[in-house]
């Protein structure tokens, strides 16, 4: 459920009331660390439902690319447009909309799993969160290991917990990096749910990852490395 600002808090809205789909346009973006082209004049658009698998060799700047459409890296040059029930969302806001499992994506290990969730949030200024929270941990597997403190869990676990807060919010834009690193057969499944979920109730989905069989599994495919 996307974030809606309620007196200076946000409060979900449960995205399967609304008739309109998100979509993400991507225009002539690109980047570079110093002399390091990673990409340029990369455009592309997603409508709601649709999913993208970003492919390339490691380094090649598929995880640079998902930090950019998540709102927390700009790029040097170009636009990321989201726009939720027809309306653009602000660059202050954008953030609030997206979900982002990666490996540079950090949880506290000195916090349980729910205390994570109820620290994040407090800081986005989430009203009414508790139920959600409760729902998310469900979700991932995490119900009965809640309130065990992070730095216990195994590299799998806290993969879980990485989903539970993307997934805290019910973003319209879920953004997946390497989504199956250090999960077993059941967190397999767990994510392949995940994903038809979300194009299941049109929101949009994009995935970095350099498996074939797990990008032929999406709907189109970006080569990261046709666009340098």
């Amino acid at each position: 459920m996307p974030y809606v600002l309620y007196g200076g808090r946000y409060a979900l809205r449960d995205v399967r009331s609304s008739n309109c789909m998100p979509t993400l346009t991507v225009d002539r973006v690109g980047h570079h660390f110093g002399r390091l082209l990673l990409f340029r004049q990369l455009s592309m658009s997603m409508n709601g439902g649709d999913t993208l698998a970003v492919t390339g060799a490691n380094g090649a700047g598929k995880s640079t690319l998902l930090r950019i459409l998540a709102g927390i890296l700009t790029p040097r040059a170009g636009t990321v447009t989201l726009t939720v029930d027809g309306t653009t969302v602000p660059d202050e806001e954008y953030p609030l909309h997206t979900g982002l499992v990666a490996p540079a994506v950090g949880v506290y290990g000195e916090l349980t799993a729910r205390e994570n969730l109820r620290f994040l949030a407090q800081a986005r200024g989430l009203a009414s969160a508790d139920q959600r929270i409760e729902a998310v941990l469900e979700r991932v597997g995490l119900a009965t290991r809640a309130d065990d403190r992070v730095a216990a869990y195994s590299s799998g676990m806290r993969q879980r917990v990485k989903y539970a807060t993307a997934l805290l919010a019910d973003p319209p834009l879920l953004l997946l990096d390497e989504p199956a690193a250090n999960l077993d057969a059941a967190g397999r499944d767990m994510v392949a749910s995940i994903v038809a979920e979300q194009q299941a109730r049109n929101q949009l989905l994009v995935v970095a990852t350099n498996r074939a069989d797990e990008a032929d599994r999406h709907d189109r495919q970006l080569r990261i490395e046709d666009h340098r």
